[in-house]
């Protein structure tokens, strides 16, 4: 399909014009796409096509003027920018688009603003502006109707309208149990039937991520060794290989509800995130046990051999690696922060007091040039082959994923965890955008792209 996409201006003629199936097209561009006067095409946005007459008029930039009937059709909003059109000659067709619209759980809150995301959503809508795409926020609901109820900024914050499905999706739902919810999986199968992309569908569980990662051969050397706290047996099996271990929560996020476990004489101590001074013993593995069952609750729990940590300071330092699948669909790092942890606390997660540095201005400083070069290639290295074997073997696509590698005291490189919905608070000072806008969006047209060949 040969998509001639041009930045076009649309404007739509005031109520009482009643030339409903009549749609101008401005005159240089009605003769660049070989139409006829009076022709019949499709008019497209989203899920909904409308059938009109074409007819040329003068203007001097390329512009379509539709009807208000057929703008209400195709429920498009006000348009201030110029926005990327394509005519497919054969199917005699007009799409307006592609929209995209990043799938979200929150609400404004009272100044109508998303939080710490804001300023994230700002940068998506300008750097979409600048290639002539509607970029707007979406909640769950029913595509039936063949429209959404999304947010557009305006001046009072974000407004919300009826718009056109969008072509693409990109899933910022920040709660687990949503994605678990009927309405999740209903709303993903709408987008199957439909043939519409979203990427990042789900949240990822480290018991599952760990699961898929020790099929890749090239990885298991950077694996820690990790198991499910479930049976008995094999917590006694595993206590005795370690004496440093941690218990994390399959779900968790952020380094909270973790523990540390350290074999001190016969005694086990168990140190717990964020709370320095909450410190407790087991005289038995017996007790060991309990006390984690009861720490557990209802949740599911890791246990992932510790890793002696590369320090600064006598902080533990790891880092944040963030990628994304570029217009070729290949891994690039983005970005990648060293997280250096508060001295004495047992995880480096900023919510937890951590100090955030660049991460290969922290590795000169660490290291000598050379080694810092060295250890930088390694982790990058690691980072990609982590997100390819993932993207690979997991059932939903990613196009973003933050994955937290560390050091240990040998400078051999650990993969830590694997987060699907990596932190998008305003972190550094780039003069337009962030690097993740940019390749979030590339990926999204890609996809987009792969969608209509």
């Amino acid at each position: 399909m040969n998509l001639n996409h041009q930045k076009v201006f649309i404007t739509v003629n005031p109520a009482e014009t009643r030339k409903k199936a009549l749609l101008f097209i401005e005159e240089k561009l009605f003769e660049e796409w070989g139409l006829q006067f009076g022709e019949p095409v499709t008019i497209m946005a989203g899920c909904r096509s409308v059938p009109v007459l074409v007819q040329p008029f003068p203007s001097p930039q390329p512009t379509l003027k539709l009807s208000y009937d057929m703008n209400q059709i195709l429920s498009l909003p006000v348009f201030f920018d110029p926005i990327s059109v394509s005519y497919h000659a054969e199917g005699r067709e007009i799409k307006i688009g592609p929209f995209f619209a990043s799938l979200m759980n929150q609400n404004p809150l009272q100044d109508g603003k998303f939080g710490e995301m804001e300023k994230f959503y700002q940068e998506m809508k300008s750097y979409c502006n600048q290639q002539g795409i509607p970029f707007y926020l979406v909640k769950l609901q029913s595509l039936q109707d063949g429209v959404v109820d999304g947010y557009l900024p305006g001046q009072d914050g974000w407004q919300t309208l009826p718009l056109p499905i969008p072509d693409v999706l990109y899933n910022r739902i920040h709660s687990r149990k949503l994605e678990e919810s009927h309405s999740f999986k209903l709303f993903k199968t709408e987008l199957e039937e439909r043939s519409i992309p979203m990427f990042n569908g789900r949240f990822l569980s480290k018991h599952h991520v760990h699961e898929l990662l020790i099929l890749e051969d090239e990885l298991l050397p950077n694996l820690p060794d990790t198991i499910l706290f479930n049976e008995k047996e094999s917590f006694f099996t595993f206590i005795k290989k370690h004496s440093v271990i941690y218990f994390k929560p399959v779900s968790g996020s952020q380094g909270r509800n973790i523990c540390r476990l350290t074999q001190v004489a016969e005694k086990w101590k168990i140190e717990q995130s964020g709370h320095i001074q909450d410190v407790h013993f087991a005289d038995t593995d017996e007790k060991l046990y309990e006390t984690l069952k009861r720490f557990s609750r209802k949740q599911s729990f890791i246990l992932q051999k510790g890793i002696s940590l590369f320090e600064t300071d006598q902080r533990k330092v790891d880092f944040r690696m963030l990628l994304h699948r570029n217009d070729q669909l290949e891994w690039r790092v983005s970005s990648m922060v060293a997280r250096i942890g508060d001295p004495g606390t047992i995880v480096s997660n900023i919510a937890q007091g951590g100090l955030m540095k660049n991460g290969p201005d922290f590795l000169k400083e660490a290291f000598d040039l050379q080694d810092a070069s060295r250890i930088y290639q390694k982790l990058v290295r690691l980072a990609k082959n982590t997100a390819q074997a993932l993207a690979e073997k997991h059932d939903d696509s990613f196009g973003e994923l933050g994955i937290d590698l560390a050091l240990d005291t040998d400078t051999h490189p650990w993969i830590i965890e694997v987060n699907s919905k990596p932190s998008k608070k305003f972190q550094g000072n780039y003069e337009t955008f962030r690097p993740s806008v940019k390749s979030i969006i590339d990926f999204m047209l890609a996809l987009y792209r792969e969608n209509h060949p």
